[in-house]
């Protein structure tokens, strides 16, 4: 039977402001696949805004990874107009596109906004490499020797982010109608699977061990929380909007619209465990709480009959910090929990992988981007491989 699988989503950001305005400028994006199938589809993006967006053109190609062969640009189109208007606050799917895809070739979109666009939604990701996403000035249709725009000038809020980032306007997922039966995994958390360094890993490892067999898409979030909102902080640029609703009230839109993983990993809870006490918000929770919002959020993807597996939360950093000790108390006491009622199909323990042997409660040197929390390559491919082991490794029965 066909079914349309998600060979690339990540979740559009509500940033609660203008992130940046588009006039005469083509964005070309890169999105890794691993997928076979006969039909193409995109979800246009255009969330949290109150006026429409107009998208003058955009292409689809393939590009061969093996040759770097790159096909003929098909346009995409929406109720058969190649000009495509996506309605305030909302997000649809293109027409159908017939082209037949293989595993090894990748999406190359190409997209112009020739009027005036505020961009107030995009999805970003910290690390190019699974997708990348560049913006030019001029048309690409007319030329392909565009000068590249310089970001702070173009999206002056994403500019800000201590943490580099890409990021990718008008789109948030790429469909491949395939009559095989692919593994869809989806992953769900905050930063540290939002920046993409622990999700690029496994996908890399998961895509040469198993080439068109599974695809895996990211619905992280960075700053969300899993049993409550964002904190609303008035000092904070879009008051805190962009943390995301809880975990628990977002799973259903974010990564079951359109498609329900055959599994979800959950690595949820660091940002539970510290922004009560650093927002000063009157309660804070306790292990159990969050606890509790784990279960209820694992429970939403087992209904949709999704296999979850969890994860304890790895050592965060803040070392000084006059709040740090009452949080790490929290974390540790909501591992326990984890570690002694097995939520989920299944659980790994990756605070055991990534904390330093000397010090239980900090995270090994080499394996995070020096602020002792957030992952980089080599602590995301150490997760990933711990992962990897346990769950995926071939004869496993999680990827058929």
């Amino acid at each position: 039977m066909k079914k349309w699988v998600p060979s690339w989503r990540y979740v559009p950001i509500d940033y609660n402001q203008q992130v940046g305005v588009f006039e005469d400028i083509s964005q070309k994006s890169l999105f890794t696949n691993n997928l076979n199938g006969e039909k193409i589809r995109i979800r246009l993006n255009n969330l949290y805004s109150d006026v429409p967006m107009r998208i003058e053109h955009m292409t689809v190609a393939l590009r061969n990874r093996i040759s770097g062969r790159l096909s003929q640009r098909i346009p995409v189109t929406l109720n058969g107009s190649e000009q495509l208007e996506i309605g305030a606050n909302s997000w649809v799917y293109s027409d159908e596109i017939s082209r037949q895809v293989s595993w090894d070739e990748d999406f190359v979109v190409c997209t112009y906004f020739k009027e005036r666009t505020e961009i107030r939604s995009v999805c970003t990701t910290s690390t190019a490499y699974s997708w990348q996403s560049v913006t030019l000035k001029g048309n690409f249709y007319e030329t392909e020797a565009l000068g590249f725009t310089v970001k702070p000038q173009l999206t002056p809020v994403l500019a800000m982010d201590p943490y580099p980032n890409q990021y990718v306007v008008g789109l948030c997922e790429i469909s491949v109608l395939t009559g095989e039966n692919p593994v869809l995994i989806g992953m769900f958390g905050d930063s540290i699977t939002h920046m993409s360094y622990y999700s690029d890993s496994l996908m890399a490892l998961l895509y040469r061990r198993f080439p068109g067999k599974c695809a895996l898409v990211n619905a992280g979030i960075s700053g969300n929380r899993i049993q409550k909102s964002f904190p609303c902080f008035k000092g904070m640029p879009g008051e805190g909007h962009q943390f995301g609703i809880a975990g628990k009230d977002r799973i259903r839109q974010d990564l079951f619209d359109g498609a329900a993983p055959d599994i979800v990993l959950i690595l949820e809870g660091v940002n539970d465990c510290s922004h009560s006490i650093v927002f000063g918000e009157p309660e804070v929770p306790e292990a159990e709480d969050i606890y509790v919002a784990l279960r209820e959020t694992v429970s939403q993807a087992q209904a949709m009959g999704s296999k979850v597996l969890v994860s304890t939360v790895t050592p965060f950093g803040a070392f000084g910090d006059p709040w740090r000790d009452r949080a790490e108390g929290i974390r540790c006491a909501y591992n326990d929990l984890i570690r002694e009622r097995h939520p989920g199909d299944d659980w790994i323990d990756l605070d055991a992988v990534m904390r330093d042997p000397e010090d239980p409660h900090r995270m090994q040197e080499g394996m995070h981007l020096g602020d002792g929390v957030h992952p980089n390559w080599a602590g995301g491919e150490k997760m990933a491989q711990a992962v990897a082991g346990k769950w995926f490794l071939p004869g496993s029965g999680y990827i058929r």
